[in-house]
Parts: C-alpha cells; sequence; structure tokens
C-alpha cells in the first residue's frame, strides 16, 4: 500500500487524447473488481466514472468488492459453470496464474491482437518500454490483463542528511569508504549539535534494506536474490563481491554506525512526527523521506547517488515499470473493441491527470507560471474516496511524473528530482516474467526455504553471531546445496531462457 501510494505520485505525460467512441456502445456494462474498505470508495459515486461517462457515453453497473478474500472467492466463482461473467474487470489484481487460468478457463478474451488497433496510447507505451511488454506478456505469447504502468517508480534509496553534512563541512559520499567515513563523523561529531551521542548514522529494516546496499560492491539482486548476467541466472549470495559487503556491514555494526534495532526495526518504529524534537537520524533507506520524519525535515535529506564501485555504478529498481493484472475483459464483454478504446484513455496523458486529480478549474488550476495547486475541494479528506481512483487496488493506466512536477508545493519537485538520482542508474536486476500456477507451486518452497537462509545469515553474519571465516562461508554454501540451490537456479535460468529477445 505504501509503495503504491508513492509510486501513484511519481510519473510521466504521453499526448495522446480520448478518440471518439462508437454510437452503437452498450449501456450499462457490468463491471467487477477489487477496492480496499479503507479507501472508502465507491465506484457508482466516484466522479472519475462519471466523467468518463461523459468523455465516452459508456455506463456501466458496478459489482465492487471490497474485501481482499471476498475478491478472490468471486474470481474463482468466475471459472464455475454456467457463472454469469461481468464484462469488465477492474482493479482486478490478477496473477499472471490467475489470467493464465481465467483464459484457459474461457473466461477471459486475449487482448493482443486488439491493442494496435484499439488501444493506440498503450500501444505507443508497450513499443517504447519492452520490458512491460514482457511483464504482461504470458509464455504462450497472450496478453489477458493490462498493467498500471509507472515510468518512473519510486526507488528504496539511501537519504543523506545533509544539514548534518553541512554542519560537519563534509560532501555527499560516492563510494563505500566514503559512506563510513561520514557515518563515523555523524556517530562521533555531534552533528545534531545537542552534546549527546545519541545519533543513529544509519537506519534500516533488516535485511532487505541492508541487501540494496550491496550495490556498493557491484551487486543488485532481485527478491529471490538473483541477477541474470551475460544471458546467465546468477544467485547474488554467491558472487565474488558478496563477501567483501558482508565483511563491511559487520565492521559498520561492530562501529556502531548501523542502527541496533535494525533487525527488529519497522517504519512505525522508527517513524518521527514531531517536527520539534531533536533529529537522531543521519542516513536512513527508505522510498520517501517524509515516510519517516516530518515534512517540516525533507528538506534537510537528498538522495546518496547510487556509489561508485570499480568506476561504475548499478542500483536495483525497488519495482518493475509495470504491475500487471489490473484489467481485463471477459468473453462476456458486448464491446470488446469500446472497452480497449475506454481503458486506453488511462494511458494517456489527460486520463493520467483524471485518474489522479481530477479536472482542472474544479479540482485544480494551473497558474500563469505553468504550476497547478489543488481547489478547496480537493484538499478535503474526501478528495480521493470521491474522485481520484489512484488509491488502494492498483487501476490500469500509466503514471503522470511531468503533471505531478509542476505541483506548486515545492517539495514534491524536489522528491522528483532527488528519486531521478537513483532512477537514472536503477535498472531491473532480473527481465520482467509470468510464472504458470504450476511454476509457482515449483518455486514457492524453494524460495521459502533457501530466501528465509539467506537473510538469516546476513543478520548472523552482520550482528557477530557467525564468524567471518573461510569455514562460515563453506558452511554457508553447503547448506544452500542442502536447501536446493542447484534447482533454483535451474529453474530461473529456465526462466530467463524463456524471456522474449528485447525485453532484457
Amino acid at each position: 500500500m505504501r509503495r503504491f501510494l508513492a509510486l501513484a505520485m511519481i510519473a510521466c505525460l504521453l499526448p495522446v487524447a480520448l478518440p471518439a467512441l462508437a454510437s452503437d456502445v452498450p449501456k450499462d456494462v457490468v463491471m467487477a473488481g477489487y477496492e480496499e474498505k479503507d479507501t472508502y470508495r465507491t465506484w457508482g459515486d466516484n466522479l472519475f466514472f462519471r466523467r468518463m461517462e461523459q468523455r465516452t457515453g459508456i455506463t456501466f453497473v458496478y459489482q465492487q468488492t471490497d474485501g481482499w478474500d471476498a475478491w478472490q472467492q468471486a474470481k474463482e466463482a468466475l471459472l464455475a459453470p454456467g457463472a454469469q461473467l461481468p464484462e469488465v474487470l477492474f482493479k482486478a489484481g490478477l496473477t499472471p496464474a490467475d489470467t493464465i487460468r481465467l483464459l484457459d478457463g474461457g473466461v477471459l478474451i486475449d487482448l493482443k491482437p486488439l491493442i494496435e488497433e484499439n488501444a493506440p496510447n498503450l500501444n505507443r507505451l508497450l513499443a517504447e518500454h519492452p520490458d512491460v511488454l514482457a511483464a504482461i506478456t504470458l509464455p504462450d505469447g497472450r496478453i489477458g490483463a493490462l498493467p498500471y504502468i509507472n515510468l518512473a517508480p519510486t526507488q528504496n534509496a539511501l537519504w543523506m542528511n545533509t544539514a548534518w553534512l553541512k554542519t560537519l563541512r563534509l560532501e555527499m559520499p560516492t563510494t563505500a569508504q566514503e559512506l563510513q567515513a561520514v557515518l563515523q563523523a555523524f556517530k562521533e561529531k555531534d552533528p545534531n549539535q545537542n552534546a549527546r551521542a545519541d545519533e543513529v548514522p544509519l537506519s534500516f529494516v533488516g535485511p532487505y534494506d541492508l541487501k540494496y546496499l550491496a550495490h556498493a560492491w557491484g551487486l543488485i539482486a532481485n527478491d529471490f536474490n538473483v541477477v541474470a548476467k551475460d544471458g546467465q541466472a546468477r544467485f547474488m549470495p554467491l558472487e565474488a563481491g558478496y563477501r567483501p559487503f558482508v565483511i563491511w556491514l559487520r565492521e559498520m555494526f561492530e562501529q556502531g554506525l548501523l542502527d541496533r534495532n535494525g533487525f527488529i526495526n519497522a517504519d512505525a518504529l522508527r517513524r518521527v512526527t514531531d517536527a520539534k524534537a531533536v533529529n537522531r537520524l543521519g542516513a536512513f533507506l527508505a522510498p520517501l523521506p517524509n515516510s519517516l520524519v516530518p515534512t517540516e525535515w525533507v528538506g534537510d535529506y537528498e538522495v546518496v547517488p547510487p556509489l561508485v564501485h570499480e568506476g561504475a555504478q548499478v542500483y536495483r529498481r525497488v519495482a518493475p515499470r509495470a504491475t500487471p493484472g489490473a484489467f481485463a475483459l471477459t468473453t462476456a464483454c458486448r464491446a470488446p473493441a469500446a472497452m480497449l478504446r475506454w481503458v486506453d484513455y488511462l494511458y494517456s496523458p489527460e486520463g493520467a491527470i483524471l485518474a489522479t486529480a481530477g479536472e482542472e478549474g474544479i479540482d485544480y488550476l494551473v497558474d500563469g507560471d505553468g504550476t497547478w495547486r489543488k481547489t478547496n475541494s480537493a484538499q478535503q479528506s474526501s478528495f480521493l474516496a470521491q474522485t481520484s481512483i489512484m488509491t488502494g487496488a492498483v487501476p490500469p493506466g500509466v503514471s503522470n511524473d511531468a503533471f505531478q512536477r509542476l505541483y506548486a508545493e515545492g517539495v514534491v519537485r524536489q522528491l522528483s528530482e532527488q528519486i531521478d538520482r537513483v532512477g537514472s542508474v536503477a535498472t531491473d536486476p532480473f527481465p520482467p516474467f509470468s510464472l504458470t500456477a504450476q511454476q509457482e507451486a515449483e518455486i514457492a518452497p524453494l524460495q521459502a526455504a533457501i530466501g528465509r537462509y539467506v537473510d538469516e545469515s546476513l543478520a548472523s553474519w552482520v550482528t557477530g553471531e557467525w564468524a567471518l571465516s573461510d569455514e562460515q562461508f563453506a558452511t554457508f554454501e553447503r547448506e544452500l546445496e542442502t536447501l536446493g540451490i542447484k534447482s533454483f537456479m535451474a529453474f530461473w535460468q529456465q526462466v530467463l531462457d524463456a524471456v522474449p529477445e528485447g525485453a532484457i
């Protein structure tokens, strides 16, 4: 949820308007989908849908489900013999395995043959971003559901207290060694000037965050700890740079540079809400600083650009550009072409703005300098529920970053510019892929065992529970073999080999 809210604020404009729809578009199209209960959004009353009706002439009958378990049951019921199918699935939350089952079960239609003619905005985005096309294309070549596309996704980044840097007359670090030196200064030189040794040089949340620091040693990997390199699937913890990375973390932990509570931290525990409190945070890993510190402090933090290792920068993108499974058409749909044209508007700049900020002159105003600001009504807490569709479950469409960067409040532009420092380097360690239900069942137990062991091992090394010895690293590798690392990597090599050319 937090991640998607952040992603919804970082987006990009594309220039195409809503095409005219056919005059014989059917009325009362049955739309089913999932809306999280805590958004307090009712589709039948939401202004986005009413404004889309004015633009297209298409009206809907809504079958909105506000419980995730109930929505899973509703999706399963679509496969029942004689099921009364809705025509459209919106905010559908379909996994690739879901999509394959619903296509094979005769519930969904393959959208791939229809996109070029009926969805020009989406078609152009897919041509410009092969990784997005790969993410929504199933192993057999079909496209059963459309995505949300974020062209400038938020990153899990290292944020540095530049007010402290200025106080201590330090430069932004560019290497692992420079970062360590800065953190050492934060610990020893009282940068918050309260005459107490209370600074937390670097705050993090568990092994997940720490593995983002592996980029300082030239290492990146996806959530499976796997990276594609020269056509080969590689396991990051077995790469040559992993041991130096672990030794570096252990050294910083022993020096008190890493948060002692890092392995039991959660954002709720480390969040600061009182702007008048003494700031103890020197650096931290998070998508955005305002997720941890008061708005009044945000201006003191800047992103640390990806650190240089052997003359190069690498960084793992926190999320792919595409979130698949947001929109689909069933075999009951009376006008597939018209419904594709309807959803294609959301892949245009105008549609992206309508979905997030509403309508110009009503929900926002554009000033003479090109910046925009919300009207009084749009600043009310009810706005997201009544006007926007961007919170809660992921909708179809594209992000509108260029528009958001023109927001009158400078903090939005500031954060966008900061994220660009990481985004310009960040890549997907492994290309987008879709797994069948059988593949998911095959890899799940291996990932559960191996992923947990890797995270526990990292914590054991960093905290000193394990020795940094040849014997312990050899034991680590032997245990990986026992847990099935060969089968695990063979699986990912097969997945990598099946990725369409040009998607990497």
